[in-house]
């Protein structure tokens, strides 16, 4: 037994990846052939999100022990983090055919369909591995996450009510139950279910924003605007692109249509208002929503500081163009409604830089945008008339929705 092999794996389920990862190589430089050892240096790197380097170790291992489940499945899911999917599924069917009877790599494989959005595949490989283990508790709430996702709501409060009573302590099955409360328009008991996962386990990222929308949703306002987005989650990629350009394009036929038809127009005019509003406050709910979070007395401790820096920026925005379009209509001066509507339209890509993660490739693409976005549009406001400027800023106002939608789509993909 080789004792560094023993103290790095203690150390990794402790979380101390530093002294795991130095034990481990100390066990790999005694054996460098060691394809365990190689295969827990891999884990400790994945837990480490370096990606990468747990691919290229874990490959290595391969050839040591070609048929291991724990290696093989190592392997699967160091593609898997790679978002190299088509691999990870190709070891998961080697592993399988090798070893019928491991829920485990059933989990594995759930957990990538539903990465590419196939839920009712994901629902299937769930199933699949709570034939062999009916109490597998990752397994019962991957197939309540597909349950949602394919609007199977009561089935989903059942499987997850389920794994609360095999495992009550269980965070993550806490913040399931509250999710599916949620959609099932029961705020009250989601909101007491994020609590006890975060009493449970306190640094629960998924609870932690489950609590947020629990305390947003109790306005009615943002409450339809969280109906929309749980509604468009459950869509793929393709459906929700399919979804955003299909309104689009009816949105213009009414525009159409109001301009060549007047006696229609006072009709059309509602429901192309509507689409505005509802297209500008999808961008805007969060920040504004997190604004108001502020002032309650669980939700403001909820916020991170980056939400924070974005409601107070949202904030600021806000109040400007409302005291500027106030000004301009007492005084009567343009460029207090230029300088007010300029504002009012900055809070669109404000808002979506915020919707990203601060670490991100994204929120760096789209800080550059945002930046150079509001320098046109503030030159343009100081100037009189429909000039170059103002085109350019109307221009990318509009475009953004489009780049952002692309650029957000990208970094939910991201694994973190």
């Amino acid at each position: 037994m080789n004792i560094h092999l023993e103290r790095g794996k203690l150390l990794l389920a402790q979380n101390r990846l530093v002294e795991a990862e130095r034990e481990l190589k100390e066990a790999l430089s005694q054996q460098p052939n060691d394809a365990y050892a190689m295969a827990w240096l891999a884990e400790c790197y994945l837990n480490g999100k370096r990606f990468a380097e747990a691919l290229e170790i874990s490959e290595a291992a391969m050839r040591f022990a070609p048929d291991s489940s724990f290696l093989l499945y190592t392997l699967a899911r160091s593609y898997f983090y790679n978002k190299r999917t088509k691999e990870a599924r190709d070891i998961v069917s080697r592993a399988l055919s090798i070893n019928p009877n491991d829920p485990d790599f059933f989990l594995l494989l759930a957990h990538i369909e539903f990465y590419e959005e196939n839920w009712q595949k994901a629902l299937d490989a769930s199933e699949q591995g709570l034939e062999l283990d009916p109490e597998h508790v990752n397994l019962i709430n991957l197939r309540t996450q597909a349950l949602v996702k394919l609007n199977r709501k009561a089935e989903a409060a059942a499987t997850i009510d389920y794994a609360l009573h095999h495992a009550p302590e269980d965070s993550y099955s806490h913040s399931n139950k509250g999710w599916v409360a949620m959609e099932q328009g029961n705020y009250e008991p989601a909101f007491d279910h994020f609590r006890e996962a975060l009493r449970l386990e306190p640094n629960n990222g998924y609870a932690r924003a489950g609590l947020k929308e629990a305390i947003k949703v109790k306005n009615f306002l943002y409450r339809a605007i969280l109906k929309y987005f749980l509604w468009i989650s459950k869509m793929n990629q393709q459906g929700r692109w399919v979804f955003i350009i299909g309104i689009y394009i009816f949105y213009r036929i009414l525009i159409e249509v109001a301009e060549k038809s007047p006696a229609l127009a006072p009709f059309l005019y509602p429901f192309i208002g509507l689409y505005i509003l509802f297209a500008f406050s999808s961008w805007i709910a969060m920040p504004v929503s997190n604004l108001f979070l502020r002032l309650h007395p669980l939700g403001k401790y909820a916020l991170d500081d980056d939400e924070r820096r974005a409601s107070t920026i949202v904030g600021l925005l806000a109040a400007g163009s409302a005291i500027a379009l106030l000004a301009w209509w007492m005084t009567d001066m343009e460029i207090l409604l230029s300088l007010g509507i300029y504002l009012l339209l900055l809070l669109l890509p404000v808002g979506g830089l915020f919707s990203v993660d601060a670490q991100g490739k994204a929120r760096k693409q789209l800080s550059y945008y945002t930046y150079g976005l509001a320098a046109i549009g503030l030159v343009g406001a100081f100037t009189s008339g429909m000039n170059i400027l103002v085109i350019v800023f109307l221009l990318g106002i509009f475009a953004y929705s489009w780049v952002a939608n692309y650029l957000i789509g990208k970094d939910a993909r991201e694994f973190r």
